[in-house]
């Protein structure tokens, strides 16, 4: 008994912390997981000022934040101390999408890369530039290797069938997800609705397509089937055209 109490006693101080919470899931053996609060935020190519306004709606309510349309921030400048933040800033094609994870949860960054979506093209008579997938590998404090990475695909405009920058681009995120079977989580700016699972990711990966059941639902995630989610919200609206949305996910230990 004296035993069970100290558990409760240290589940009950993780809590209070509120970065993460530790969750129990049922199965043939019993395995604790790290749940987070992932979320997806299309920045609209705001600078400094307005992105530090978004933030506040943001920050408190993410554990990992996927960001696109980042070209016009140096987010390192915004987020603070508290989080890890990659983002390649020597291009501007390369700069919109990035990846920021909560400093706590770390216990080792693996390594961090672009994976080219689709190159610069004219769709429509207006052209897009290369479109990258921003992706950062690392070890949670629960000893769980991860994946996670940042996109956002080409308009609508670019999406006319087969060899379109879409189609391309969508067949690199198949490419890449399926070279590891290591957990993978994207998040991203689709430009289709995401639970629907546009040009078959999903199917073609095995990744669970996961967006919110109201409003704009272009913006969401991707992830393994191992990863259990809950809650897909849109939190409150920012500056941007598009609400962040938000996602709980389970976490199994390594």
């Amino acid at each position: 008994m004296r035993i069970r109490a100290r558990i409760a006693g240290l589940l009950a101080a993780v809590l209070a912390a509120g970065a993460l919470t530790i969750v129990t899931f049922t199965g043939p053996a019993s395995a604790a997981a790290m749940e987070l609060r992932v979320v997806t935020a299309n920045l609209a190519f705001r600078q400094a000022p307005g992105v530090r306004q978004d933030w506040t709606k943001i920050g408190p309510y993410a554990d990992i934040v996927f960001f696109q349309e980042a070209k016009n921030v140096r987010l390192v400048d915004v987020l603070g101390d508290g989080w890890i933040v990659r983002q390649d800033t020597s291009a501007e094609d390369r700069q919109g999408s990035a990846v920021a994870i909560r400093r706590a949860l770390v216990a080792e960054i693996v390594d961090f890369e672009l994976v080219k979506g689709t190159d610069g093209a004219s769709c429509g008579g207006e052209p897009i530039m290369t479109r990258w997938i921003t992706k950062l590998r690392l070890r949670l404090t629960n000893g769980r290797p991860v994946r996670l990475a940042s996109l956002h695909t080409p308009p609508p405009r670019c999406q006319s069938g087969p060899g379109s920058p879409y189609a391309v681009m969508a067949d690199n995120v198949v490419e890449f997800a399926n070279r590891s079977d290591v957990l993978t989580i994207l998040g991203a700016d689709w430009n289709k609705i995401v639970d629907q699972d546009p040009n078959e990711i999903g199917a073609r990966t095995g990744l669970k397509p996961r967006g919110p059941n109201s409003g704009l639902r272009i913006d969401g995630f991707y992830v393994s089937p191992a990863i259990t989610t809950r809650d897909v919200r849109h939190l409150e609206q920012t500056g941007s055209d598009h609400r962040p949305v938000q996602m709980h996910v389970g976490i199994p230990t390594a």
